[in-house]
C-alpha cells in the first residue's frame, strides 16, 4: 500500500514540474527576441492609422440625414414613435453594424398632460369669472411643428389641482431667493402661487423650495432677459431666440430612475411600490411663456424688486402679494389635469466586442426621448452617436477589432428623471461595477457654435485634453486665426481658472445619464457639447423643451453643414477608440490629486475662519490629501516603467486605474441621501443639475449659523469631514503597489 505521505510526496513533485513548465514558457515568451503574435498584439496600443480613419469615416452629411430622421415627429417616453419606432430603428441599424445588440424593456411611471383638458392659468374674479386665460398650446410659427402628435406644455409629475391663491413673484425660485423673501421682507408665502422664471437652477428644486414654504402652486415662465439676446421682435424664426409664445416643458421629480422602484430595476419581477407611497411634487405646477407671464407679473402689487430679480419684460417687477387696482380682490387660478400612468420604456444596447479584454467596457450613451421634435436635446447627440457607431462598425468590416468591448446605449425616459440609464445601471450593477472603465455621455451634441463645453471627473481631462487636439476645428473662422483643432478655439475662449494654460472642464452634477454612473457605480464619467457664446447671459439654448426645437431650426440658424455635430461626433469616437485601444488606460490620478488641493484651498477659504472658530479644523483631510497625491505619483512613475509584455502587470496596474474613482462612493449616501454616493463631487444640495465639491460638507455647511440647534448641526460638519477623510484615504489605498501592505 502506498502511504499518504508518498502520495503527498509525489503530488508536490508533480506541482513543482508543471509549475516549472509554466515559469519555462514564460520566461521563453517574455526573453524571445520575437513575441507570438497574441502577445505583440496585446502589447501594443491601437494602430494609429484608426484614429485617421474613424475621423475620415464620420461624415457630416450622414449626421445630417440622421437628425432629420429622428426628429420628424415628436418622440416622448411612452410613445409609439419613440418606444416602437425609433427604438426599433436603431435596434436593426445596430444588428446590421456591429456585434449584438439587446433591447431591455422597463415598466415605469410616467406622466402627460390631459390632451382633452389642457392645463391653464388665469385671473379669477371676485365674481367666478375668469380673465386673461394662458395658452393652452403654442403657436405654430413654421409648418414643420404642425403635429398632433404634440403634447402641450406641462411639467411631468406635478399633481393635478385647481389653484387659487395670491401671486408672489420668486425670482428663479432659489433656496436664496425664497430666504430673501421670508427673512429680508418678512413675507409669509402659505397658500401663495409662486411665479418663477426658469434658469439657474432644476425645475424639481425651485418647485421643492416652493413647497417648503408654504406655496400651494407655481407657475414656471422664460423670461427674455435668460432665453433672448437683443430685440424681443428678433425671435424665432427670424433668429434662434425663444419666442413669447414658446414654454419649456419639463420634469419636477425630485429623484431619478422609476420613482416605483427606488434602487431596483422595474424589471416583471420587480416588487411596485404604490404611487401614495412615494415622493411625489405636492403642488400643482405649470410651464409658461413670457407672452403669457407680463399678463400677471404687470399686475402684481407689492414692492419693486431688486435689481438682480429684474427681467427684461418692459414692466415693473412687483414681489406681491396679489394684484394692483382694479384686480385687488383677484387672486391667480392654476389650473392643472396632468396625470401619471405606467408605461414600458425601452433601452437599446449594441455592442463591439473586444479581441483581449472582452470583460472590460467602454460605455458611450445618449438618450432618445424627447418633449417634442428634440432636434437639439437630445436628437443632435443620437444623430452623432448613430454616424460613430456606424464608423465603427465599418471598421470592423475592414478588420480592426478593439483591445477592449464597447457598448453603445440608446436610453429611454431620460427627461422624466434617467429613468433608462438608471433601471439598466441598477439591473446590471454587479457586471457594470466590475467591468466598466468609463462612460462617455453626450445629451446634446450641437447647442451652439462656438466652442466645446466639456465636464468630467479629473481622471478624464487629460484624455479630453488630448482627443481634442485631434479633432479638426469645425468654424473656418477660427482656423483663419490658427486655431486648427477643438483644443485651440477651446482653450482661447474658455482656459481654466485653476490653470490657464488648459481648457476649462466643468463638474458633473445629475442633469444627465452619466448620474447613474458616477453616483451609484463609481464609473469614471464625462459629458461633452458644442456650446454657445458663453458672453450671453442666458440660462441655456432658447429653445429648450419648447415646440420650437425642430430640425429647420438647427439645420437653418445653427448648424447648417452639420461640421459641429461632425467635430462632437469625432470627439466622441476618439476618447472611445482610446479607451478600447491603449494597453495603459489614459486615466490621470496626478490630475485628481490636483483637484482635491484645489477643493480643500477653496474650502479652506470660504469657511476657514468660521471652522476655526467652533474648534474644528481640515488637518486629517489635508493629510489625507497628501497620502493620496503620493500614491497617485508613485503610481505613475510605476506605469512608466511597466513592462507592458506583460499582461499581469498591465492588467493589474489598469484595474487599479478603473477602480480607484469607486473608492470615492459611500454606499449610505451623501448627506443620507443613498441616490447620490460620490464624496468628491455629487449633485448641488439646492440644483440637481450643477456639482458640489465634497458636497456632504457644503451641504452641513450650508446656512449653518442660522441653523436651531447648533450643536448638531456642528456634529454634522465633523461626521462630514471624517467621511472625506476616510474616502480619499481609501482612494489612496486603491492606487498603492499590492505588495505593499497600505494597499492591502
Amino acid at each position: 500500500m502506498v502511504s499518504t505521505f508518498a502520495i503527498k510526496v509525489a503530488a508536490a513533485t508533480l506541482g513543482g514540474i508543471c509549475l516549472l513548465s509554466i515559469g519555462i514558457v514564460i520566461g521563453r515568451f517574455a526573453l524571445a527576441p520575437d513575441l507570438p503574435s497574441w502577445l505583440q498584439s496585446m502589447s501594443s496600443d491601437g494602430n494609429p492609422s484608426n484614429s485617421q480613419r474613424l475621423m475620415k469615416e464620420i461624415q457630416a452629411e450622414n449626421i445630417r440625414k440622421n437628425l432629420e430622421f429622428f426628429s420628424k415627429k415628436p418622440h416622448i417616453a411612452g410613445s409609439q414613435q419613440e418606444e416602437v419606432t425609433l427604438a426599433t430603428h436603431i435596434h436593426d441599424t445596430w444588428k446590421e453594424y456591429l456585434d449584438g445588440v439587446r433591447i431591455y424593456t422597463y415598466n415605469v411611471l410616467l406622466s402627460y398632460p390631459n390632451a382633452s383638458d389642457p392645463n391653464y392659468v388665469a385671473i379669477w374674479q371676485e365674481n367666478g369669472t375668469e380673465t386673461e386665460q394662458s395658452s393652452k398650446k403654442e403657436k405654430i410659427l413654421t409648418p414643420d411643428q404642425d403635429d398632433p402628435t404634440v403634447v402641450n406644455p406641462f411639467n411631468a409629475y406635478s399633481p393635478a389641482g385647481d389653484v387659487l391663491g395670491d401671486l408672489v413673484y420668486v425670482n428663479y425660485g432659489t433656496i436664496e431667493d425664497f430666504m430673501y423673501l421670508t427673512r429680508n421682507l418678512s413675507m409669509n408665502l402659505t397658500g401663495t402661487v409662486a411665479i418663477v422664471r426658469y434658469g439657474k437652477i432644476f425645475r424639481g428644486d425651485k418647485v421643492r423650495n416652493g413647497e417648503t414654504y408654504g406655496c400651494a402652486g407655481m407657475i414656471i415662465y422664460s423670461d427674455p432677459a435668460d432665453y433672448v439676446v437683443g430685440s424681443n421682435n428678433r425671435v424665432f424664426p427670424d433668429d434662434w431666440w425663444l419666442p413669447g409664445t414658446g414654454a419649456q416643458r419639463g420634469t419636477v421629480l425630485f429623484t431619478i430612475g422609476d420613482p416605483l422602484t427606488p434602487f431596483y430595476p422595474s424589471i416583471e419581477s420587480a416588487y411596485y411600490l404604490d404611487e401614495k407611497e412615494i415622493q411625489l411634487p405636492l403642488i400643482p405646477v405649470t410651464p409658461i411663456g413670457y407672452d403669457d407671464a407680463v399678463k400677471y407679473l404687470s399686475k402684481m402689487a407689492g414692492e419693486e424688486v431688486q435689481s438682480t430679480w429684474q427681467g427684461k419684460l418692459n414692466i415693473t417687477y412687483r414681489v406681491g402679494p396679489g394684484f394692483l387696482q382694479p384686480h385687488e380682490k383677484s387672486k391667480i387660478k392654476l389650473y392643472v389635469r396632468t396625470y401619471n400612468v405606467k408605461k414600458p420604456i425601452k433601452n437599446v444596447i449594441g455592442f463591439i466586442q473586444g479581441n483581449h479584454e472582452p470583460d472590460r467596457y467602454v460605455v458611450l450613451g445618449n438618450h432618445r426621448d424627447a418633449w417634442v421634435f428634440g432636434a437639439i436635446d437630445p436628437s443632435s447627440a443620437t444623430a452623432a452617436m448613430m454616424e460613430v457607431s456606424r464608423a465603427m462598425g465599418q471598421l470592423l468590416k475592414d478588420g480592426w477589432r478593439p483591445r477592449r468591448s464597447i457598448i453603445f446605449c440608446s436610453w429611454g425616459a431620460e427627461e422624466y428623471g434617467l429613468i433608462g440609464s438608471m433601471e439598466w445601471a441598477e439591473e446590471m450593477s454587479k457586471i457594470l461595477g466590475s467591468r466598466t472603465i468609463a462612460y462617455l455621455n453626450v445629451d446634446v451634441a450641437v447647442e451652439g457654435n462656438t466652442s466645446l463645453l466639456a465636464r468630467a471627473t479629473p481622471i478624464l481631462h487629460n484624455l479630453l485634453h488630448e482627443a481634442s487636439k485631434k479633432v479638426e476645428n469645425p468654424n473656418p473662422e477660427e482656423i483663419a486665426k490658427g486655431r486648427r483643432m477643438v483644443y485651440d478655439t477651446w482653450l482661447a475662449t474658455n482656459p481654466s481658472a485653476f490653470d490657464p494654460a488648459l481648457p476649462h472642464i466643468g463638474d458633473l452634477g445629475s442633469g444627465s445619464d452619466y448620474a447613474p454612473f458616477l453616483q451609484i457605480l463609481g464609473i469614471s464619467s464625462l459629458d461633452i457639447t458644442y456650446t454657445y457664446d458663453k458672453s450671453y447671459s442666458i440660462s441655456s439654448y432658447p429653445m429648450y423643451h419648447s415646440v420650437y426645437e425642430t430640425y429647420d431650426l438647427v439645420s437653418r440658424l445653427m448648424d447648417r453643414d452639420f461640421k459641429y455635430h461632425q467635430a462632437v461626433a469625432r470627439l466622441w469616437g476618439e476618447m472611445a477608440l482610446t479607451l478600447a485601444d491603449n494597453v495603459i488606460l489614459m486615466f490621470d490620478c496626478q490630475n485628481y490629486a490636483v483637484m482635491l488641493e484645489k477643493i480643500l484651498a477653496s474650502i479652506k477659504t470660504s469657511y476657514g475662519t468660521l471652522l476655526q472658530k467652533n474648534g474644528i479644523n481640515l488637518d486629517d483631510v489635508t493629510k489625507a490629501t497628501e497620502e493620496f497625491k503620493k500614491a497617485a505619483s508613485i503610481l505613475h512613475k510605476r506605469i512608466e516603467i511597466l513592462d507592458i509584455k506583460n499582461p499581469l502587470d498591465v492588467r493589474r496596474v489598469n484595474d487599479q486605474l478603473m477602480q480607484m474613482e469607486r473608492a470615492f462612493i459611500d454606499s449610505l449616501g451623501v448627506a443620507s441621501n443613498p441616490s447620490v454616493r460620490h464624496v468628491i463631487y455629487a449633485p448641488n444640495q439646492h440644483n440637481s443639475y450643477a456639482s458640489s465639491s465634497f458636497p456632504g460638507l457644503a451641504a452641513a455647511l450650508f446656512d449653518i449659523e442660522n441653523q436651531p440647534n447648533q450643536t448638531e448641526s456642528w456634529k454634522k460638519v465633523k461626521k462630514e469631514i471624517s467621511i472625506i477623510t476616510f474616502s480619499i484615504l481609501s482612494a489612496a489605498s486603491t492606487l498603492k503597489d499590492v505588495n505593499d501592505i497600505g494597499g492591502l
